[in-house]
């Protein structure tokens, strides 16, 4: 597979703006209902579309960013001997782990709150926890198992795209000793 510098640098920040904007999406509830002034909740408002807009301007004008970035080496061809399954697998493989270290990220400070919560209850009968509490414990909890399953399980889910897009079955093994590139199996 050939491809430039650049070009990799272009597709990883479209892919930093998308999860920015994502980010900021799910992160506005808080920003606009949590703030109890009015001048606080325009702030949050400002804050939220400043960074839209900037996540705009890198989906549209990656070129910009990455081209600063490279300066004279953005247009060497870079070959690599491994396959698009191989990097597919590659890519799930670190999205899973970026998802499980992220949930286990978030998982700690939750866990740790609902702790203190709970340690309350015993001085403050009638405390419950918040509902909020909760809602973050599960959203970490399907990300540390979505990155589990991601990391795991990235060999089955690329084999399988492969099936749905109608390809013909190759065995990875096969294929990669013919060629001679090294399998990490």
């Amino acid at each position: 597979m050939k491809t430039t510098l650049y070009t990799v640098l272009c597709v990883a920040i479209r892919l930093a703006a998308v999860l920015m904007a994502v980010e900021l999406l799910v992160a506005s509830p808080v920003y606009l209902l949590g703030m109890p002034d009015h001048a606080l909740s325009l702030f949050g408002v400002a804050m939220v579309a400043m960074g839209l807009l900037i996540a705009l301007a890198l989906w549209l004008k990656p070129g910009l960013l990455a081209r600063w970035a490279v300066r004279r080496s953005g247009h060497e061809t870079l070959e690599s001997s491994l396959s698009a399954d191989a990097i597919q697998r590659i890519a799930f493989a670190t999205l899973g782990a970026w998802l499980f270290v992220d949930g286990l990220a978030r998982a700690i400070p939750q866990v740790w709150m609902l702790w203190r919560l709970h340690r309350m209850t015993e001085l403050y009968p009638g405390m419950a926890a918040p509902a909020g509490q909760w809602n973050g414990l599960l959203f970490s909890g399907v990300k540390l198992v979505a990155g589990i399953a991601l990391t795991l399980g990235a060999r089955g889910l690329t084999g399988m795209l492969h099936r749905l897009r109608g390809y013909p079955h190759v065995d990875d093994k096969a294929a990669n000793h013919d060629t001679g590139v090294a399998q990490d199996d």
